[in-house]
């Protein structure tokens, strides 16, 4: 998604202004706009900035994220700097940006249910301290279906599933993956098991090497 939405500002740019530029450029183009906006969304979102620049941002982003606006500025930074370092990588980019989108909305869903799931009619305020529209569109047709509890719960394993996603964890592989982390953080080196599948059959005793094996020279019988 991330390498789909760099054509498409690189379609618009070239556009407006007539000049084909390689796509190189375009990624690059993309990678500084999204650096340009969080340090924008931080400095309304974290450092209070005031005036009309600064009320825009604050009705744009908080009144569809709500609370979760905090975190905006930080996601913005980590996708620019992968356009910029990765920008071939394509696969895995629109990857997490899917499970960032899922973790995004479980997030902003669950936000709004912590605070009573307001609705517009409340006001602008309430539903930016809460979920904002994401988050009323998450969770109050959840809850209305099968009570606040049930929208929890669900919101929940929508969560789960979004940070599968972008770390590209299948189920089956959650223990391996928490036991590859713990070995990390305490400088350990891997534990038996939790090295790719396949291995080299060593430990089974049904690998072999393919090098020719040698026979035993025979020696000499003097009698």
């Amino acid at each position: 998604m991330a390498g789909g939405g760099a054509r498409l500002v690189g379609a618009g740019v070239r556009r407006i202004s007539g000049i084909e530029l390689e796509p190189e450029h375009r990624r690059d183009g993309v990678g500084l706009l999204l650096l340009a906006l969080a340090v924008a969304v931080a400095a309304r979102e974290w450092w209070g900035l005031q005036g009309p620049f600064g009320d825009l941002t604050h009705a744009v982003v908080a009144g569809t994220v709500g609370q979760v606006a905090y975190a905006v500025p930080l996601v913005l930074l980590a996708f620019g700097l992968r356009l910029l370092r990765a920008p071939g990588d394509e696969a895995t980019t629109n990857r997490i940006v899917v499970g960032t989108l899922t973790l995004t909305v479980a997030a902003c869903g669950l936000a709004h249910l912590s605070d009573g799931i307001p609705v517009p009619p409340d006001g602008a305020t309430k539903m930016r301290a809460a979920g904002g529209i994401l988050g009323f569109l998450a969770s109050s047709p959840l809850a209305a279906a099968v009570s606040s509890i049930g929208a929890l719960i669900i919101l929940l394993l929508v969560g789960f599933f979004g940070l599968l996603v972008i770390t590209a964890t299948p189920v089956r592989m959650i223990p391996q993956r928490l036991a590859q982390l713990r070995d990390r953080v305490m400088g350990r080196k891997p534990s038996e098991g939790t090295t790719s599948e396949g291995g080299d059959g060593a430990a089974d005793g049904k690998g072999g090497s393919d090098l020719p094996r040698q026979r035993p020279k025979r020696g000499i019988v003097v009698d």
